[in-house]
């Protein structure tokens, strides 16, 4: 049955006439009469009386009207929810994000998105970069560090350029304490090796190891060692107490980048294109470098 068949029976029930339902309806006579036979075939019974007069209805056809006043009643409320959500943003949104990203720029960005757009679930996958590419076909939206996806949009957010910190009332002795190393790819890795072996005249060795960039920026705030940290990792960080040294790679300051990567065809959906709006807005508005 099709609304158009239960908007027919309530006419037919309301006006009485075949003439009548065929004016309100804007259809002929006997369409009117053809579907109106269609539909009783199809239930099986005889939902009116034919008189000269008028249309009588028949005790199953008064069940029939009332059950086709029923499913008018539910096509308009879902309408009318339609109508209001019309605009609204909501549905989920899976995101995928290095652990730095995580640490840093996603808790703004979320509580940010979250009040904007209260409706939509939000989904949230924090790990390695490689990890999160490992795994693409798990989100929407992705936000990677170092090089862009095959395949898919990739949208520059920023780079960052590193520093080796070192506290400063231990200055002279930066070569005897601690290297304190993060986990990531072994390229990146390398690039900081070859400037300390070259920078500090000694072999590169990290005596601690942690898999977050985050425990290594803890660690050199309590005083257990020395690191190279992204620019973006290098709030808070007290200025008297620590020297900063630029990362250099023949002479090239040693950037990493930020992509934010999705399949295009993501954007259709209201939420995806939302949240990525709203990202690059807040990188643009809050100068992310």
């Amino acid at each position: 049955m099709k609304i158009e068949d239960y908007r027919l029976l309530t006419t037919l029930d309301e006006t009485k006439t075949l003439r009548k339902a065929a004016e309100i309806l804007y259809i002929s006579q006997p369409a009117v009469t053809q579907r109106l036979k269609a539909i009783e075939s199809a239930f099986g019974v005889d939902i009116f009386i034919r008189t000269k007069k008028q249309l009588i209805t028949t005790t199953e056809g008064s069940m029939i009207i009332e059950h086709a006043k029923d499913m008018l009643n539910r096509e308009r409320i879902f309408r009318d929810k339609m109508q209001a959500h019309m605009g609204e943003v909501n549905g989920t949104i899976s995101i995928g994000c290095s652990s730095l990203i995580g640490q840093t720029l996603l808790p703004e960005v979320l509580h940010l998105y979250t009040q904007q757009f209260p409706n939509v679930e939000v989904q949230v996958q924090v790990g390695s970069s490689e990890q999160i590419k490992a795994n693409h076909q798990d989100y929407h939206v992705m936000i990677i560090r170092g090089n862009k996806m095959m395949n898919l949009t990739n949208t520059h957010l920023f780079n960052d350029e590193h520093y080796f910190i070192y506290p400063t009332d231990r200055s002279e002795a930066i070569t005897k304490q601690p290297f304190i190393e993060f986990q990531a790819d072994p390229i990146y890795i390398n690039q900081i090796k070859n400037w300390y072996n070259q920078q500090l005249n000694q072999e590169y060795y990290a005596m601690i190891t942690v898999d977050q960039v985050a425990t290594c920026k803890e660690m050199l705030l309590n005083g257990v060692g020395v690191t190279v940290l992204p620019e973006i990792m290098m709030k808070h960080i007290d200025r008297d107490r620590f020297a900063f040294q630029r990362v250099n790679v023949n002479d090239t300051p040693l950037i990493r980048s930020t992509y934010l990567c999705y399949d295009a065809s993501m954007q259709q959906l209201p939420q995806v294109d939302s949240f990525i709006k709203l990202l690059m807005d807040f990188v643009r508005q809050n100068d992310v470098e």
